[in-house]
């Protein structure tokens, strides 16, 4: 049985650095994993889209002793081509809980299109775990159940089932029913209940609503799955019209960008051959004399022969980076302290005369010392 949660982040970076430390088996799609902070910042620096949001997160869990960490990883990837196959997607797999679970770090900016990937509210969840469950099914595994949209006890059963009786806890249902059609949020649905003798105690996530009359409480998941707080508020989102149209032209000009923008983490003590490749990805970020992005208006697609040129630059320079990273590492691996076999000058006694000065020894000088034991006074 598989699990999905959903979120979004301003920091690519701190997603990573908090994903790659604890994973046990790690892959990437569209990128080396190795080196997917680096690959992914360089594709945002093309599109001129790394403000805002950077990245989106999906968390993958499988119930115990269901799968091994190396299937696990794998029906991770499965899930990073169908979710976001045109993104860079980097696959984290931990094992530090009862239950293994995949950390999907999605790049915000399609690597081809420079579009912004799209994942919002209970429509983008849903969606993911319809394309979870058919991957876990299609391998044979679990997936969880429905929840029931209204729970009923026996004891309530039992008073449905006579003539003209009805239960506390169905008036309730009946009331938060027309609260929903009639209210526009939560706040005026927690007014309009109060209104209509239903009192709503909030803890948290959780809600439990009291039936005044009856002087009774319930708490929302025993009446069901549509009277929880979280169903209730997303019913809300769904209702208003949206507000924001999707803006999938470039909005930050490359010659505006901050100076040093495109440093990966300034924080690190960066070999020199990582700083002169992090030079790099500033100065590719910057624009360009004839290189800057154009649109037609009447279609409002890139010019194909400029999305190519993009495209290819992309290529050439997260492949210098790689090369950039790989000296970097080897320089670092060849220093006396890893390598027990290159011999380690010794350090030398500080006090020892230094034969290569070929400088005199200097006695020292002695002076004549006052004797106090004599009367006439010291010597001359």
């Amino acid at each position: 049985m598989a699990t999905i949660k959903l979120a979004r982040s301003t920091s690519c970076s701190r997603c990573i650095n908090y994903a790659e430390p604890r994973a046990t088996v790690k892959s990437g799609l569209n990128c080396d994993i190795t080196y997917a902070k680096t690959q992914m910042k360089a594709t945002r620096m093309i599109y001129g889209k790394d403000d805002k949001v950077q990245a989106h997160t999906l968390i993958q869990s499988f119930k115990p002793s269901e799968v091994t960490p190396e299937q696990a990883n794998e029906l991770g990837y499965e899930l990073a081509q169908k979710a976001a196959g045109g993104h860079q997607v980097a696959i984290y797999t931990h094992t530090d809980k009862d239950h293994i679970h995949n950390h999907l770090v999605i790049n915000s900016v399609n690597l081809d299109t420079g579009l912004k990937f799209q994942a919002h509210g209970v429509e983008a969840i849903e969606k993911f775990k319809e394309m979870n469950d058919e991957i876990c099914l299609s391998h044979g595994l679990t997936v969880p159940e429905e929840p029931a949209k209204i729970r009923y006890t026996a004891a309530e059963k039992s008073i449905l089932e006579r003539p003209g009786q009805t239960s506390w806890k169905d008036e309730i249902r009946e009331k938060i029913e027309q609260a929903k059609q009639t209210t526009p949020n939560f706040d005026a649905f927690k007014e309009k209940l109060a209104e209509n003798g239903v009192n709503v105690i909030e803890r948290g996530k959780t809600v439990t609503y009291q039936h005044v009359a009856e002087n009774k409480k319930v708490r929302a998941k025993k009446l069901g799955a549509d009277y929880e707080k979280e169903t209730i508020i997303n019913g809300f989102e769904r209702q208003l019209a949206p507000t924001d149209t999707r803006n999938d032209n470039p909005t930050t000009e490359r010659g505006k960008l901050e100076p040093g923008s495109a440093a990966i983490d300034p924080s690190l003590d960066r070999d020199p051959e990582l700083q002169r490749s992090d030079a790099a990805t500033e100065k590719f970020g910057e624009s360009q004399p004839g290189e800057q992005f154009t649109r037609d208006t009447d279609s409002n697609k890139y010019s194909p022969e400029q999305l190519q040129q993009q495209l290819e630059r992309l290529r050439n320079h997260t492949d210098q980076l790689q090369r950039d990273s790989s000296k970097a590492v080897n320089r670092i691996l060849e220093t006396p302290e890893n390598n027990p076999e290159r011999p380690v000058r010794q350090k030398q006694d500080g006090n020892r005369e230094d034969s290569a000065r070929n400088e005199p020894e200097q006695r020292p000088i002695k002076r004549d010392q006052p004797n106090y034991h004599q009367d006439h006074g010291p010597s001359l």
